[in-house]
């Protein structure tokens, strides 16, 4: 009998890691996936009496979280301006992203808001930098940073996500 509760624990863990691990991938759809994570955690606690993830555990996971959303922003912001990008380039960019973001989840849900946030921190760069120079070669170079930071900004967000999932997983190994 031990041996089946062995297989059942090493089963749980493993269908566990693929939740945590689809989570962490939730970052990508613009839904918060280190947040969820931190649910995750929570629930798993709450579930366990607190046994193998305690509070200090769901702290350093409330920090990576919070880490992740300011360096998501602070990259997706300011990689153009290291890239010559004007004030109203950069400006410009995020509020595109913004509103992108919330005209693509009212046309596709879900999917449209990650291409809509894309976008918009495209045209958004274009346009400001259009503005300010009037010439369109370099406006759409400016607009290209935009989108490589607003996907390093996810990619970046992601490792932390992945960090995370590490820290859950370490902590619920079974033994």
């Amino acid at each position: 009998m031990d041996v089946l509760g062995a297989i059942g624990q090493w089963a749980w863990f493993f269908l566990w890691s693929l939740l945590l691990i689809t989570a962490s991938l939730f970052v990508y759809l613009g839904l918060g996936g280190n947040f969820i994570l931190l649910a995750l955690a929570l629930v798993h606690a709450l579930v366990t009496g607190f046994d193998p993830i305690g509070w200090a555990t769901l702290a350093w996971l409330a920090g990576l979280a919070a880490a992740g959303e300011g360096i998501e922003f602070v990259v997706g912001t300011f990689y153009p301006a290291r890239k010559g990008a004007s004030r109203d380039g950069v400006l410009l960019a995020f509020l595109g992203g913004l509103l992108g973001a919330a005209a693509g989840q009212g046309l596709v849900p879900v999917i449209g808001a990650v291409v809509g946030s894309f976008l918009g921190a495209f045209l958004g760069a274009v346009a400001g930098e259009y503005r300010g120079r009037r010439r369109l070669e370099p406006s759409l170079r400016v607009g290209g940073h935009a989108f490589m930071g607003r996907l390093a900004a996810m990619v970046i967000k992601h490792a932390i996500g992945l960090v995370m999932v590490f820290i859950i997983l370490r902590a619920t190994l079974p033994a």
